[in-house]
């Protein structure tokens, strides 16, 4: 990867480190807390769709392969690792991506928000968590659609927001800000967003928006990460563990840019609405998840009768454990008791306390 000595001419504000390359465009730190996050977020991500890199019918041969956002590179190094015969292009604002790497995998600096001009066309066109980065959706499909080869895949895996709370359905308001912590920090981003031309909602709607870049094909799988262990089985309950710590440690990553320049927040008032988001995901009773889905499209072959097209949409639920949330309210109740009974009897030994004299 070779890069210009500007694009490590960082900005720092609120004690985090931003891009430099088309600084501002992007409002997510690029700093070493945020690529350990990262890392974490793509095993959950992996952990979603049980192992799986992707869930598009690629060819297992597939040549050219371009990764937009690529972050620290992980996605697009492991895809270089388990697919010998591509060649593996990842993207991003920022320089964080390994030295060491797969030969058949190269890194850009590059802003994909921008015209793309790239010399060679795609066979696959992987994005995630890029909610962030486009106010124009369109516009990126027709690029993607422009930069493939016919037979050639887009495949998108993101998030909308606000979390949703399956066990409390009167914690789910709108648009009020709801008493959960954790659906509140999803309208806030929202709110803040909407104020700067992102849709944090966007990727729930991509099969219009796909279809008319010219895709056929469309498959979405609805998906949830339920935030902490309180969803039935095994699989769901580690990925609680993941996703709750993928949000506590990105708090920071999300809210301090977003609300001190856009909410007009101070960092203080930041600083305590994330305690408060904290402590409901480590103390969480309810049953709170986050709306996750993957979109893969198919670019027709020139002359292909593709017919009326239709959006093929799979969809994953979540049991609540109600023995689990149980326990946690029966736990959280008698906290509230013992921490009452403490503050009575030292009240009490107060009153007996003799004034010195």
């Amino acid at each position: 990867m070779s890069v210009s000595s500007s694009v490590y001419d960082y900005r720092y504000e609120n004690g985090r480190r931003y891009h430099a390359y088309s600084e501002g465009t992007y409002l997510v730190p690029n700093d070493e807390l945020e690529k350990d996050r990262l890392d974490l977020q793509h095993h959950t991500f992996r952990l979603t769709v049980d192992g799986a890199l992707y869930i598009a019918p690629i060819p297992k041969d597939v040549q050219n392969v371009l990764d937009v956002g690529t972050g620290t590179g992980i996605w697009a190094i492991e895809f270089a690792d388990e697919h010998s015969s591509a060649t593996v292009l990842g993207t991003d604002l920022s320089p964080i991506q390994p030295d060491s790497v797969p030969a058949n995998c190269s890194f850009l600096i590059d802003d994909a928000d921008h015209e793309w001009l790239f010399r060679t066309k795609f066979d696959f066109i992987h994005a995630r968590a890029m909610m962030a980065a486009f106010k124009d959706w369109p516009r990126f499909f027709q690029q993607s659609f422009a930069n493939l080869n016919p037979n050639g895949f887009l495949e998108l895996q993101e998030f909308h927001l606000p979390p949703i709370c399956a066990s409390n359905a009167s914690l789910n308001t709108y648009p009020a800000i709801s008493p959960n912590p954790i659906i509140a920090w999803g309208q806030h981003l929202s709110s803040a967003g909407l104020k700067i031309g992102l849709d944090f909602s966007a990727a729930a709607s991509f099969g219009l928006l796909l279809q008319a870049a010219g895709f056929v094909d469309i498959h979405q799988r609805k998906l949830k990460w339920p935030y902490g262990p309180w969803a039935k089985g095994d699989k769901f309950k580690l990925l609680g563990k993941y996703a709750r710590q993928d949000l506590n440690d990105g708090l920071g990553s999300s809210t301090l840019a977003l609300f001190t320049r856009v909410l007009g927040w101070s960092r203080e008032e930041v600083e305590v609405f994330n305690a408060g988001v904290r402590k409901e995901l480590r103390e969480g009773v309810e049953g709170v998840w986050q709306n996750v889905v993957f979109w893969y499209a198919r670019k027709p072959v020139p002359g292909e009768d593709v017919g009326e097209q239709t959006i093929t949409v799979e969809q994953t639920e979540l049991e609540i454990d109600e023995e689990f949330l149980a326990g946690r309210r029966k736990k959280m109740e008698d906290a509230k008791v013992t921490s009452t009974q403490a503050e009575s009897s030292d009240s009490i030994r107060k009153g007996y306390e003799v004034p010195s004299s």
